[in-house]
């Protein structure tokens, strides 16, 4: 009767094993661990795996897989990877047309501001749009530069404060830019449900 119940015991203890489910894969060491930080912060158990070539996989058990997901979303976890001028100018062909130049230098310009604006606490993603006018040198009337930047903050961020520096940070940034030129939005995330 002992080794009956012993048996039963071990069966449901087997049966009460959460069956793991790949949260994020082929993730950047930092941002594994910066998602793995938010679930463990949060009281969601989960570990790494090595992943394909050099990267990494978050595992988490399958009744927690919709609470974590939620949590990341509100963290802007994993952030997306950006890339900087050095990746944005790679060539592909023997010679790129001035246009290309110029648009492949605006895309990597507003990446390396956004990439910057997302570092700073209670930011959780920044998007930046950076015209700059193809004026004519000879031309009387030139066309001033000028730049948007969309915040999204997390919902307990107050980021009021920082809209001068922001906006200091973009004209110092971008080369004949003016401080009424710059226009910072931010948008908040909801407060997460109670549960």
């Amino acid at each position: 009767m002992h080794r009956l119940s012993l048996i039963v015991a071990a069966a449901l203890l087997l049966a009460g094993c959460d069956k793991e489910t790949t949260l994020h894969a082929g993730l950047e060491e930092r941002q594994a661990n910066l998602v793995m930080a938010a679930l463990l912060d949060a009281g969601i158990t989960c570990h790494k795996e090595p992943g394909e070539e050099g990267t990494w996989n978050v595992m988490v058990a399958e009744p927690k897989f919709a609470k974590a997901v939620n949590l990341l979303e509100r963290q802007g976890l994993p952030r997306q990877s950006r890339q900087g001028i050095a990746e944005v100018f790679k060539k592909t062909g023997m010679i790129s047309s001035p246009s290309e130049e110029r648009i492949r230098f605006m895309d990597a310009l507003a990446q390396d501001i956004a990439r910057t604006i997302s570092m700073i606490d209670g930011v959780v993603d920044a998007r930046v749009h950076v015209v700059l006018p193809e004026n004519d040198p000879f031309a009387r009337n030139a066309l001033p530069s000028s730049a948007a930047v969309a915040i999204r903050s997390r919902w307990d961020a107050d980021l009021t404060d920082i809209v001068p520096s922001v906006k200091g940070l973009v004209k110092n940034a971008i080369e004949g830019l003016s401080h009424d030129k710059i226009q910072v939005t931010i948008f908040k995330d909801e407060s997460p449900r109670k549960q």
